[in-house]
């Protein structure tokens, strides 16, 4: 199972929780606040890690490439 799999099961559990949270426990709202920031959090993770690897491979790309062509020369 990858990364951007873990994440998002981890997001869809916060984001029970944090619905469960909000329709039986209204009176509890720094619990529902910490939950919605690490949420967040853990999506802009994700978004990150994204970007990294998509990053890593264009210069993987790149570089298979320049190898490619400097044997043909």
């Amino acid at each position: 199972m990858s990364n951007k799999d873990t994440y998002k099961r981890k997001h869809l559990y916060l984001d029970r929780q944090i619905n469960s949270l909000e329709k039986h426990n209204s009176y509890n709202r720094s619990l529902i606040s910490s939950l919605k920031r690490k949420k967040i959090r853990m999506k802009d993770k994700m978004l990150s890690d994204s970007r990294s690897s998509a990053r890593d491979n264009k210069y993987n790309l790149h570089e298979y490439m320049k190898r490619a062509l400097s044997m043909t020369a």
